[in-house]
C-alpha cells in the first residue's frame, strides 16, 4: 500500500468512526502487561461473534487525558467497520486497567455490568520481559506517546532521560527501596506490576469474584484452544473448534542476554510470599 493509499484508508476509518454506530465494550481484558493480551486479543478478533477494538489499547480508563474525552468518544473504538448490522459483544484490552489505581472505580462507575478478563504472566519473567522492552525503547531512540502522560513522567525519568539505561539489577534495586518506602510513584513498576493480589481484589471487590476470570500465560501457549474456549464460557457463548483462525505472534521480545540465575533466585525469593498469598486466596494456583 502506497503512500496515498494509507492516506486514503485513515480518512475512511475516520469518517466511520464517526458515522457508523458506537457501541459500549461487553468485556475488557485488563492485563496483565507483558503476559499475553496482545495474543489473547488478537485471537478473540476472529471470532465472529466478537468486536475488537481499534486500536486495541484504547487507554480511557487509566489517563486521565482520555478520561475527559468521555464516553461518547471512547465508544468510537468500538465500531464494526464493514458496517454489517450484526451484534456483536465488544471488547479491548489496555494492560494499564490492571495495574493503575484508578482504572478500576472509573470502569466500574461507568459500566458496572462489564464483565473482566486478566491473563498473568510469572511475576519474575513479566518484570524482565518489561524491563527488555523499556530497554528497546531506548535504543531506538523512541518513547511512546502514551508514557509521556503525566502519570508516568517518573519512568520517563528513570529509564528514558537518565544518562544511562539502568541495568535490570539496578532497576530492580531502585524499586525495592520504593517498596521498602511505600513510596507512592506507580513507576518504574518492573516489581510491583507482578505484585498481583492487591490488583485483583480491586476488580473483585467491584464487580465481584463471578465477572473476573483469571488465565495464565500458559492457558494460551500450551491449549490455546482449550484457553480460548475458558474464554467463551465466560462470556456465555458456545465453545469453538477455533480451527478459522490465523496463528501470529504478537509483540515477542528477543532477549540480547538471558537474566542471571542469582538475580532470577533472588526474585523467586522476593515474589514467594506474593504468591502464597494469592493462591490461598484464589484457592488455586496459575497456570503461568
Amino acid at each position: 500500500m502506497n503512500l496515498i493509499e494509507r492516506v486514503a484508508s485513515k480518512s475512511i476509518i475516520y469518517i466511520k468512526k464517526r458515522t457508523l454506530k458506537k457501541h459500549p465494550p461487553d468485556f475488557i481484558i485488563v492485563g496483565a502487561q507483558k503476559s499475553g493480551t496482545s495474543s489473547l486479543h488478537y485471537y478473540l478478533s476472529q471470532h465472529p461473534n466478537l468486536l475488537a477494538s481499534t486500536p486495541k489499547e484504547v487507554r480511557y480508563f487509566d489517563r486521565d487525558d482520555n478520561f475527559k474525552k468521555g464516553k461518547n468518544w471512547y465508544h468510537r473504538s468500538f465500531i464494526n467497520l464493514h458496517g454489517d448490522k450484526k451484534d456483536y459483544l465488544c471488547f479491548e484490552a489496555t494492560p494499564e486497567y490492571l495495574y493503575r489505581s484508578c482504572a478500576a472505580q472509573r470502569m466500574y462507575q461507568q459500566y458496572p455490568n462489564l464483565k473482566i478478563i486478566m491473563i498473568l504472566r510469572h511475576p519474575v519473567k513479566r518484570a524482565y520481559s518489561a524491563w527488555n522492552m523499556y530497554k528497546h525503547f531506548v535504543e531506538v531512540k523512541r518513547i511512546p506517546k502514551a508514557y509521556v502522560h503525566k502519570k508516568e513522567n517518573n519512568l520517563v525519568t528513570e529509564f528514558y532521560k537518565a544518562k544511562k539505561f539502568p541495568s535490570f539489577e539496578e532497576a530492580i534495586a531502585s524499586e525495592i527501596i520504593k517498596i521498602e518506602n511505600n513510596s507512592n510513584l506507580e513507576e518504574p513498576g518492573l516489581l510491583r506490576r507482578g505484585i498481583y493480589l492487591p490488583q485483583i481484589k480491586r476488580y473483585h471487590d467491584l464487580f465481584g469474584k463471578d465477572k473476573v476470570l483469571i488465565l495464565g500465560t500458559n492457558d494460551l501457549k500450551q491449549n490455546r484452544k482449550d484457553g480460548l474456549n475458558k474464554v467463551l464460557k465466560f462470556l456465555n457463548l458456545n465453545e469453538s473448534d477455533w480451527n478459522f483462525i490465523h496463528d501470529e505472534k504478537k509483540n515477542i521480545g528477543n532477549y540480547s542476554e538471558k537474566m542471571s540465575k542469582e538475580t532470577e533466585n533472588s526474585l523467586c525469593a522476593f515474589y514467594e510470599p506474593y504468591n502464597v498469598a494469592l493462591f490461598k486466596y484464589l484457592d488455586t494456583t496459575i497456570n503461568w
